[in-house]
């Protein structure tokens, strides 16, 4: 239900805020977003989230904002064949509109009435504190997300590396009037010329169903997708690029030069940078034997 991209947004990274007698989840978009999940909230206060998913359809402003965000959720045996679920969800700056559309003074219970009104006096500061300094609880949500996982440090290290380049290039599609469904695109060119294939072609290759590739990358997979990025915003802004024809011509470099970066590497060490293995599927069937690096 993304009513703002057309497409649906992946979580990189989980926060919950204790809120009272109540817990709050953020999750932090691919996008660089944080977005905090609405049901938890709907249902701590005793309200229908068929309703009020419905009044946030209706309203002008939040039907535009709401975004479906797919989350990695572990198994009950909290091993790492989890799957993913869909989070409705808000960027954290308008779930004060969210909670000021309720009418308290139309819910007769006296204690969910007193608990709706403490939401909506409360909730935003809570949030706006637990995210001061968004980037450091952010990234120590991921570490512990992969960590669970069974990731191992070195490569979350790597993982945390292309996530704050990819920060810092949506922050600049942002900045120059490049629209949130055409980042899509975007992404899918930069990738094409890095390897040669498109993100979604990259994750069959590797044997997986959805996600985000990666997610199943090795690290010298992750490596030169940092490249094609860095280069991206370099690109971006040496010519100034502004909307989409302009950033996606800066895309279209990047993606190339660290393609020719790649075949450069590949033909001097005579190995593959492109595995078609999960990085995570590797390691765990590699477990204690050293290396779990393609070759």
């Amino acid at each position: 239900m993304s009513q703002d991209s057309g497409s649906e947004l992946i979580s990189i990274g989980e926060v919950t805020i204790p809120f009272y007698e109540d817990t709050l989840i953020a999750q932090l978009g691919e996008d660089g977003e944080i977005y905090v999940a609405l049901r938890p909230i709907v249902e701590s206060l005793g309200l229908s989230w068929g309703s009020q998913l419905n009044r946030i359809k209706r309203d002008a402003v939040l039907s535009k904002k709401v975004q479906t965000l797919s989350v990695f959720v572990m198994n009950t045996q909290g091993d790492q064949e989890g799957q993913h679920r869909e989070v409705v969800c808000l960027p954290k700056q308008y779930i004060s509109g969210f909670l000021f559309g309720i009418n308290a003074g139309r819910i007769k219970d006296v204690k969910l009435r007193t608990k709706v009104i403490q939401f909506q006096e409360e909730a935003h500061l809570i949030l706006d504190a637990a995210f001061t300094g968004d980037a450091a609880s952010a990234m120590a949500a991921i570490r512990q997300r992969y960590l669970r996982q069974g990731y191992d440090e070195a490569w979350i290290k790597q993982r945390q590396i292309t996530i704050v380049t990819r920060n810092q290039l949506t922050d600049e599609w942002k900045s120059r009037r490049v629209q949130k469904k055409q980042y899509g695109i975007l992404t899918a060119v930069i990738h094409r010329g890095a390897f040669g294939m498109n993100p979604s072609d990259h994750r069959k290759l590797k044997g997986v169903e959805q996600g985000e590739v990666r997610d199943h990358m090795t690290g010298l997979e992750l490596a030169f997708i940092n490249v094609a990025e860095q280069a991206t915003i370099a690109n971006i802004q040496t010519d100034d690029a502004q909307g989409y024809d302009e950033n996606l011509e800066a895309a279209d470099k990047g993606g190339r030069s660290a393609g020719a970066a790649r075949r450069a590497f590949e033909e001097e060490h005579g190995r593959r940078v492109i595995s078609d293995q999960s990085y995570l599927a590797q390691r765990k069937l590699q477990s204690g034997q050293g290396d779990t690096e393609n070759t």
